[in-house]
């Protein structure tokens, strides 16, 4: 397993419990520290680059060229790393525990020379020398009201049905019977976008004979445009699925609206 410091178990607990695995540091940690521990995360593979979605450009940590905030995701690699297998279920949300770099870092805001130190931060800057700990692996959810109901099944408390905890207890059993074990997914295999959620819209209207623009994919999710570009780059990068250009409608000229009424389709194959 990957031996990770103090700081870069905190931010990947962090980004492991966020809706969308979105890394951030604790507001302790000064800005170029941060910067070293994110950098030397998505080096490993443990995070990597997004455009920020609208709803969460507060937790970008640095711009492009294009003044777009950037936001830093969680892999499967780096759920690994903190035990948690990203097979199975979704991790338990909560606030992460930061008191493990607590005494690693000032209490006091950084200066203004963070910034200009940025770029010649260390890669493991201000972060402690020793490892912390590797945590036990992750139990399911599955297998933890299993465990659950082969304890009570093992108790004298189990004849007592007339109570509160027998019925919940029956009621947790006969939600297990009827909820198949998710199938592990194989190493490689792209995650499957889940049901109902922005991600499976945009791929049902890119999978239509028409396709879909980007105005539309935008007026579906709520997006912003740089958002569904870098869904788009996504995509390619992380799943191999290319999107292609399906038409390409330019209104120049003559009783055209101009550049700003031109655009483009976008497909993919069903």
């Amino acid at each position: 397993m990957t031996k990770l410091s103090d700081s870069q178990r905190v931010i990947l607990s962090a980004a492991a419990q966020h809706e969308m695995g979105i890394a951030r540091a604790p507001k302790t940690l000064p800005a170029a520290a941060r910067n070293a521990v994110f950098r030397s995360l998505i080096k490993s593979n443990l995070l990597t680059e997004i455009n920020a979605p609208r709803e969460h450009v507060g937790l970008g940590w640095r711009q492009d060229e294009d003044g777009t905030w950037i936001v830093a995701r969680i892999t499967d690699e780096g759920l690994r790393a903190i035990g948690i297998d990203p097979n199975e279920g979704d991790a338990v949300a909560g606030e992460p525990d930061c008191s493990g770099i607590e005494g690693s870092v000032p209490e006091t805001a950084p200066t203004g020379a963070d910034d200009a130190a940025e770029g010649n931060a260390p890669a493991e800057a201000a972060e402690p020398a020793h490892n912390a700990p590797t945590p036990a692996p992750r139990a399911s959810l599955r297998g933890a009201a299993t465990a659950v109901l082969a304890a009570w099944d093992a108790s004298p408390a189990q004849h007592a049905t007339d109570n509160p905890l027998s019925r919940a207890i029956e009621g947790l059993r006969a939600a297990l019977a009827g909820k198949p074990p998710r199938a592990a997914r194989k190493p490689g295999t792209p995650r499957k976008p889940r049901d109902g959620t922005k991600q499976e819209t945009v791929l049902a209207m890119l999978r239509r004979e028409e396709g879909a623009t980007i105005a539309q994919i935008c007026e579906a999710t709520g997006w912003q445009q740089h958002t569904v570009r870098g869904f788009f780059a996504g995509l390619k990068k992380r799943q191999g699925i290319e999107v292609q250009v399906l038409e390409r409608v330019r209104q120049v000229g003559p009783n055209k609206e101009g550049a700003r009424g031109s655009y483009t389709v976008y497909h993919l194959p069903a």
